[in-house]
């Protein structure tokens, strides 16, 4: 693995923007038709300055992840890996998608309804959930998929044939 300094990252830079000037002629970065080019280099800039940063800090877990997390584009992600990097193989883009609020919410109701009239406890659902202890509490006790049964135990009930027999 190459050591990203500070001097190699500027002399990068200017390396491939001095490329694009000797192919595109001066001021090409100012010109709409090359806009996208223009922002491929810069994002490479700012994504060795990113390497550069992980690497000071150890170089602690997978570089896509602490560049997706400074928000470097994701079609630049792998290019600094592959090219900067040495590495052969990157994590795809949708791997290093965060999984948002609503997904994780979604999910844990596939999974309830794929399980009607077992029986679980807090700690359980929690794990199952993947939110913490108080907002699965929460949820377990406005949704009308769970009934609570003793302190600590609930059903996952079927919200649709529970209104039908009511009928």
């Amino acid at each position: 693995m190459k050591q990203l300094t500070e001097s190699f990252v500027n002399e990068t830079f200017k390396s491939l923007f001095a490329e694009r000037t000797a192919k595109y002629g001066e001021g090409w970065s100012w010109r709409q038709e090359h806009q996208e080019e223009s922002v491929f280099v810069n994002e490479i800039y700012r994504g060795l300055s990113v390497l550069s940063k992980w690497q000071s800090e150890g170089a602690k877990g997978a570089p896509e992840i602490f560049l997706n997390s400074y928000s470097v584009h994701e079609q630049v992600i792998p290019v600094l890996v592959t090219d900067y990097l040495g590495k052969e193989v990157c994590a795809k883009p949708e791997e290093l998608r965060v999984e948002t609020r609503e997904q994780k919410f979604n999910k844990f109701l596939k999974w309830a309804n794929e399980h009607h009239f077992e029986q679980y406890t807090t700690e359980q659902l929690t794990e199952q959930s993947g939110f913490s202890y108080q907002t699965t509490l929460k949820y377990l006790q406005e949704t009308p998929t769970f009934r609570k049964l003793k302190k600590g135990l609930w059903e996952i009930r079927d919200a649709k044939a529970d209104r039908e027999a009511q009928k």
